[in-house]
């Protein structure tokens, strides 16, 4: 058996579609591809392909992974070529690498998130309401549950947050502990930091998913960032 991890970005009007749907589609792909899928043992066998984090409906993914299980070697090339070949419009598969059969899910290591908002209309006040919630010791938020409504102090899940222009637009970044341990959504800090007309006029994009080892981030793809505020200087490289 082989296994591969694939960086893919999901676009336009795909980013409306369901995680269960995204799921859907690749498997289809995979089968029109012919590609030799590996698949888990018992009465019900499930192809070999684990995503690394849902994506919230109407948010863009740049740099979204997933593991594939393969039954023999193929060529990475080739791989990425015919899966490419019957992917719909809006998702793309960026590159593909080997890797260790014996490394845990990958959907157990993201630890970590960085969303970009790009905000259509003046934020006002937005470097000043970051400066508050950054230096706040608690952001309480109240989360809707199946047993009921529950208090959530989200800002532990917090990691960074900062303010760009970008070709003429204002551009909030929110770097966000997220994962099986809890995290923080971008819609909340966007209620958080009091947006006017919350999402309106707001593209929101997931640029990069990442482990985390304490101050240490590390992009699935392997790339190594030992501090959280170097990502300023090195976003661009994930684009």
């Amino acid at each position: 058996m082989e296994r591969f991890r694939v960086c893919f970005a999901k676009s336009g009007m795909l980013k409306y579609i369901s995680h269960l749907d995204l799921q859907r589609t690749f498997l289809r792909a995979l089968r029109r591809a012919k590609i030799p899928l590996a698949y888990s043992q018992g009465f019900s066998p499930q192809p070999r392909v684990v995503f690394a984090a849902p994506l919230g409906i109407g948010i863009e993914g740049i740099n979204e992974y997933l593991d594939l299980f393969l039954t023999r070697q193929m060529q990475m090339e080739l791989l990425e070529k015919r899966i490419n070949k019957q992917l719909p419009m809006g998702l793309i598969v960026k590159n593909i690498c080997s890797i260790s059969l014996e490394e845990p899910a990958i959907s157990a290591l993201i630890g970590a998130a960085l969303y970009r908002a790009r905000l259509e209309m003046d934020p006002g006040s937005l470097q000043q309401n970051i400066g508050n919630l950054l230096s706040a010791e608690q952001l309480p938020k109240e989360r809707q549950h199946k047993k009921g409504k529950k208090q959530v102090d989200i800002r532990p899940f917090i990691l960074d947050l900062w303010e760009e222009e970008i070709g003429g637009s204002r551009n909030l970044f929110m770097l966000l502990v997220t994962g099986s341990s809890g995290g923080a959504r971008p819609e909340e800090i966007l209620e958080l930091l009091q947006l006017p007309e919350l999402r309106k006029g707001t593209i929101l994009t997931r640029e990069s998913l990442f482990f985390r080892v304490g101050e240490k981030l590390l992009t699935p793809g392997g790339a190594a960032y030992n501090n959280i505020n170097e990502v300023k200087a090195w976003r661009e490289k994930l684009l």
